[in-house]
C-alpha cells in the first residue's frame, strides 16, 4: 500500500513538472520586472532573467526555478532583505544580488532562507550585512557563492557570511566569503557538510556554538583574526582543513572550548598566533596534523580531560606549549606512537621511527608563562635559557611535567593541501581585475573630457594665430 501511494505521488510530481512553464525576464521580452514574472508564474515553472538592473526586494512564496542570464543585477532596497525564500524546493542560480537594510536584530541579508530543499548556487552577494541566512532552514544545497560584505562598516557592525540557526542537513560548499564579520556563524545547528570554503579577511572564520555532528571538510580559514572558534558542541569533525595565519589579540588558528568527542585530522594549523587552544574540553583527538611556525603551538588548560594528541608534526613553532594549571589527563601519545617535534633531539637504536627516550614539553618556567604569558619576552633570554639547562641536569623546582612519552623520529605523512588555497587566489585576481576596470574607466571618463578641451583649446589657438 505504501508502495501504490508512493507510486501515485511520484506520476503527480512528474505530471507538475509537465505543466511547468517558462517565463522570460528582460527588456526584450514580456516581463520586465523580477516581480511581475512571480506574480503569474505557477508552483514549478522556471523563470529567466536576462541581463540589467532590477530594483526592489524579492519575496519567493511559491516553488520556483529562477535563473540569471549574463548576470543580472538585483538591488536590494534599504530594508530588509534583497531576496527572502519562503517556499520551499526553489533555485536560485547565477545573479549579482546587493542591497537590503542594517539591521542585525532583523536578519536583513542577501538572502534569507525561511524554508527548506532550496539550492542557492553561482550567486555574487556584495554589499550586503549578512550574505546568505539560514533560519531554521533545512536540507539546502548553498554553493560556489561570492560573498563580500560591507568593509565600510565597522565589524561589529557587520553581519556574518553565512549565518546558519537551527538548521540542519545543508550542504555547503565552494563558497568564497570576505568582509563581513564572521565568515559562517553556527548555532543551533546539527548534521550540515561544511566543504572547500574559502574564508578570509574576517574575524572569525568560524564562530560556532551550540551544534554538534557536523563536519568540515577542505576549507580554508586564512587572514583573520581567529581562524575558527568552536564552543559548547560534540562530535564535531574537521579534516583536511587549513587554518592559516590568524592573528591579532587573542588570535588562534583553532579553539575548542567545551567540547567533547571532538576529531581533527589531517590539518594545517600555520602560522597563527596560538595554534591550537583547549579549554574544558573531553575525550577529543588531534591527529595526524601539521602544526607549524605558530608563535605557540598549543594552549591547555587544566580543564581539558583526555584529550588525546598523536601524530601530528610539530614544525617551527616558537614555544610548543603554555598550560594554564596542570592539565593531568591529556596525553600526546597513543597505542606507543607520539608526535613529531623539530626541537626534540633523541635516538631510536632499535630503528622503529619511535624514540627510545620521552620528550619533555614543559620547563622551570611553566607555571608562571600559563598565569603571565607577557613573561615570554624574559624566557628568550640567554639567563633564562641558562636556568632552564641548569633544570634540567639538576632540577630543584617541584613543577607538573608533561611529557611525550613516545616521541616520533620521522615526520608524519600529511596529504598536500595547497590545492585548496587555488579557488582563494582566483577570486582574489578576479577581484582585482574588476578593481583595476573600475578605476580604469573611471580614470576614463575624467581623462577623455579633459583631452578633447585640450585639443580643442589647441586648435583655436591656432586659429586665433592665423587670424
Amino acid at each position: 500500500m505504501k508502495k501504490f501511494f508512493g507510486h501515485i505521488l511520484l506520476v503527480l510530481f512528474a505530471l507538475n513538472l509537465l505543466n511547468a512553464e517558462v517565463l522570460k525576464v528582460g527588456k526584450a521580452y514580456d516581463f520586465k520586472t523580477i516581480k511581475d514574472a512571480l506574480a503569474v508564474a505557477k508552483p514549478r515553472d522556471t523563470i529567466y532573467v536576462y541581463p540589467g538592473e532590477y530594483y526592489g526586494n524579492i519575496f519567493i512564496d511559491k516553488p520556483i526555478v529562477l535563473i540569471g542570464v549574463g548576470r543580472p543585477w538585483i538591488k536590494g532596497e534599504s530594508w530588509g532583505s534583497a531576496i527572502t525564500v519562503l517556499a520551499d524546493s526553489c533555485v536560485i542560480n547565477g545573479f549579482k544580488i546587493t542591497g537590503g537594510g542594517n539591521l542585525l536584530q532583523k536578519e536583513d541579508s542577501g538572502i534569507l532562507l525561511k524554508s527548506s530543499f532550496n539550492t542557492i548556487e553561482n550567486n555574487l552577494l556584495e554589499d550586503v550585512l549578512f550574505g546568505i541566512y539560514f533560519f531554521a532552514s533545512n536540507n539546502n544545497v548553498v554553493r560556489h557563492n561570492t560573498i563580500i560584505g560591507r568593509p565600510y562598516l565597522g565589524l561589529g557592525e557587520r553581519g556574518s557570511g553565512l549565518h546558519i540557526w537551527n538548521s540542519r542537513g545543508n550542504l555547503v560548499e565552494e563558497n568564497f566569503i570576505t568582509k563581513v564579520r564572521d565568515g559562517m556563524y553556527i548555532q543551533e545547528s546539527i548534521n550540515n557538510l561544511i566543504k572547500r570554503n574559502y574564508a578570509t579577511n574576517l574575524r572569525y572564520g568560524i564562530h560556532y556554538m551550540f551544534s554538534d555532528s557536523n563536519s568540515f571538510e577542505e576549507n580554508v580559514f586564512i587572514d583573520n583574526v581567529v581562524g575558527g572558534a568552536v564552543m559548547y558542541s560534540r562530535h564535531i569533525y574537521f579534516k583536511r582543513n587549513i587554518f592559516a595565519r590568524n592573528r591579532g589579540f587573542s588570535s588562534y588558528g583553532l579553539l575548542l572550548q567545551s567540547c567533547d568527542y571532538c576529531v581533527a585530522e589531517e590539518n594545517y594549523i600555520l602560522d597563527n598566533s596560538i595554534g591550537l587552544h583547549f579549554e574544558g574540553t573531553n575525550y577529543n583527538i588531534i591527529r595526524r596534523n601539521l602544526i607549524q611556525n605558530n608563535d605557540l603551538a598549543i594552549a591547555l588548560f587544566a580543564s581539558a580531560n583526555y584529550d588525546k594528541i598523536y601524530e601530528n608534526n610539530f614544525i617551527g613553532n616558537l614555544v610548543l606549549i603554555r598550560t594554564i594549571g596542570n592539565p593531568k589527563t591529556v596525553s600526546f601519545s597513543y597505542q606507543g606512537k607520539g608526535n613529531y617535534w623539530s626541537d626534540f633531539i633523541g635516538y631510536d637504536l632499535d630503528d622503529d621511527d619511535v624514540s627510545d627516550v620521552k620528550f619533555k614539553l614543559t620547563n622551570v618556567f611553566e607555571d608562571i608563562r600559563g598565569k603571565y604569558p607577557i613573561i615570554q619576552l624574559y624566557l628568550s633570554s640567554p639567563s633564562a635559557k641558562a636556568i632552564e639547562i641548569t633544570e634540567k641536569a639538576m632540577p630543584i623546582v617541584k613543577s607538573f611535567k608533561i611529557y611525550d612519552e613516545h616521541p616520533l623520529m620521522r615526520k608524519v605523512e600529511i596529504p598536500d593541501l595547497s590545492y585548496l588555497v587555488k579557488r582563494g587566489e582566483s577570486e582574489k585576481m578576479e577581484n582585482k581585475r574588476v578593481a583595476f576596470v573600475g578605476v580604469s574607466f573611471v580614470f576614463l571618463c575624467t581623462f577623455i573630457p579633459l583631452l578633447i578641451v585640450f585639443f580643442r583649446t589647441k586648435r583655436l589657438e591656432r586659429r586665433y594665430a592665423i587670424g
